[in-house]
């Protein structure tokens, strides 16, 4: 799952980015792609029990662009903690009944009413931080820091 961000408007800042060299306008970029990975990672570590969620925030380069997401082969649970779900029923899919720990005890139940979930966009709101962020590093990098 990764959401992308494309930067439009703002016109002052892509002028400046255009007047960095390659070098420079990669270091920007890896700079706001190592911010929002950091941030991702830690509000995705906010809804983890087993770390899977957590584990599954990757980041990695694909030519000129940095991609940010989760891994929903490791945890395919990601879309449902961000996005959220309405309320639905749960049924067995291969057994009779569902059981699950509760303490010291199973629980056995033939259908399990849940209530939905509001969820937690956290890569949305990265992709919504993610232009301040680049003009900040554009900026710094302009500055020679």
């Amino acid at each position: 799952m990764r959401i992308e961000v494309t930067l439009t408007g703002t016109e002052a800042i892509h002028e400046q980015f255009a007047r960095l060299n390659r070098a420079a306008q990669f270091k920007a970029m890896a700079k706001t792609s190592q911010e929002l990975y950091d941030y991702v990672e830690l509000a995705a570590d906010k809804h983890t029990k087993t770390g899977a969620l957590f584990q599954s925030v990757f980041q990695k380069r694909e030519g000129e662009t940095f991609l940010i997401g989760n891994d929903l082969q490791r945890a395919p649970h990601a879309a449902f903690v961000h996005w959220g779900t309405r309320p639905h029923d749960i049924r067995p899919k291969r057994k009779k009944v569902l059981r699950w720990a509760s303490g010291n005890y199973f629980v056995f139940a033939k259908v399990v009413k849940h209530p939905g979930y509001k969820g937690d966009p956290w890569l949305k709101r990265a992709a919504a931080m993610a232009p301040a962020i680049f003009e900040r590093h554009v900026i710094a990098t302009l500055k020679g820091k």
